[in-house]
């Protein structure tokens, strides 16, 4: 199949005489995403919130297996999966695709997801870093919250899948957390990211951010 008649929602071009191969991304957070544009299948796994109910890390691996598997039978070599922002918001429109309220709980499952799916040879993806927890106002809403409670209940899973995973990539929401959208965000990327945790991978944003909050409110957390 050639690259350009793949579907997904992301691509970046390689860079052959540095040896950086081309990027081809697929939303695979239950399962690879409009696999049937492709001519192909995928397995329709239950949602990440019945995976975290199991609280079972072996069956967290075998899902992010199976979706490493078909990732590359259909030629990608990314995964856009790997949510894993806690639950705080019982309508979130997004909370089916992360792993619940508890972050050890949630931090070990999809440490354990991501471990295996990186094992078929697909780069591995955590996110939404951080604070992602709302779909409502979800470009402009600012989440203030202290450092204290940032760091123990939001980072958490971040932290603890990025050490057991080892990721080489982490996505940031569209939405600012005080004060400053997340790409922006130096104490979130600068001084818990890189110096704190030490990551070394890449950080993306989400699509469809822009540096814009005219129209944003602000909610306490």
């Amino acid at each position: 199949m050639r690259i350009s008649e793949m579907a997904g929602p992301g691509f970046v071009l390689g860079i052959e005489r540095l040896g950086i191969p081309f990027i081809q991304m697929s939303d695979a957070a239950y399962g690879v995403r409009n696999s049937a544009d492709n001519g192909r299948y995928s397995t329709a796994l239950p949602s990440n919130i019945a995976s975290a109910a199991s609280w079972d890390p072996h069956a967290a691996c075998e899902y992010g297996a199976l979706i490493g598997r078909e990732l590359r039978a259909q030629g990608y070599n990314m995964t856009l999966g790997g949510g894993t922002n806690i639950t705080r918001e019982p309508r979130n429109g997004r909370t089916f695709e992360y792993l619940g309220e508890d972050p050890i709980l949630a931090g070990t499952l999809v440490g354990n997801r991501i471990k295996c799916e990186q094992a078929q040879h697909v780069i591995g993806d955590i996110k939404h870093y951080a604070v992602n927890d709302q779909e409502s106002g979800r470009n402009k809403v600012d989440a203030i919250i202290g450092k204290r409670a940032l760091q123990e209940r939001i980072c958490w899973p971040f932290i603890s899948a990025s050490k057991s995973a080892i990721p080489p990539r982490l996505c940031v929401p569209t939405m600012p957390s005080n004060g400053d959208y997340a790409c922006e965000n130096k104490y979130l990327l600068t001084d818990v990211l890189k110096k704190d945790w030490g990551f070394k991978g890449f950080v993306v944003s989400d699509w469809g951010w822009h540096p814009q909050r005219s129209e944003s409110f602000r909610r306490r957390a």
